[in-house]
């Protein structure tokens, strides 16, 4: 029991900072499930955090990366229903939606016609995001490549890999990739070095 009588699911640690852009996906994420769900959701969060949340959030201003996961595992929690994979792979590409389309922050990444372009700059991506962790990218063929995340700054978790899942099949989609594949190859949630997603397209 969190103070102000909320609750928060049990998660592994994530420490660091994010910027604001990730967060502010998030609430976009939330809001779009329907004020009623949106309340629930924010409800079960200690006063402090709803505070951050309810009011103005700026791109870039770097924010707790607690925050984001515990708005992440409570959004999981009340909505999700019973299929937490489907959720957070639905979360990952509502945000490349959100920060890919048109007057998103990260829409200069994208290149029609060329994810490699997009996959490439990956790794720089999440530097700019994220104040620890790294994402490294190798290129395996003329419509595909692995995106690796080899320190992300935290204990591993398999949730955030799903996220990552939806994100880059859908960053993939939005350069103009065809019939799109992304597979979690190997994960550091399973003891693996890092964790690897191919990725393929059409």
């Amino acid at each position: 029991m969190q103070p102000g009588g909320a609750t928060t699911p049990k998660h592994s640690a994530m420490h660091g900072n994010v910027k604001g852009t990730l967060v502010i996906a998030r609430m976009k994420y939330l809001r779009a499930q329907g004020p009623e769900a949106s309340e629930r959701v924010l409800k079960r969060l200690t006063q402090a955090d709803q505070q951050i949340l309810r009011g103005m959030l700026l791109p870039s201003t770097w924010y707790a990366a607690d925050l984001l996961l515990r708005l992440e595992m409570t959004i999981a929690a009340v909505l999700s229903r019973g299929d937490r994979r489907a959720l957070f792979i639905d979360m990952g590409q509502f945000s490349a939606d959100t920060n890919l389309g048109p007057g998103g922050v990260q829409r200069p990444y994208l290149r029609e016609g060329d994810p490699h372009f997009l996959l490439r700059n990956v790794p720089r991506m999440y530097a700019t995001q994220h104040s620890g962790g790294t994402r490294a990218y190798e290129q395996t063929g003329p419509r595909s490549a692995t995106i690796k995340t080899i320190d992300a700054g935290s204990e591993p978790e398999a949730d955030d890999c799903l996220t990552a899942v939806g994100w880059l099949r859908r960053a993939v989609e939005l350069s103009g990739g065809k019939a799109v594949m992304v597979e979690e190859t190997q994960c550091r949630s399973k003891g693996a070095a890092s964790c690897d997603f191919a990725c393929s397209w059409a």
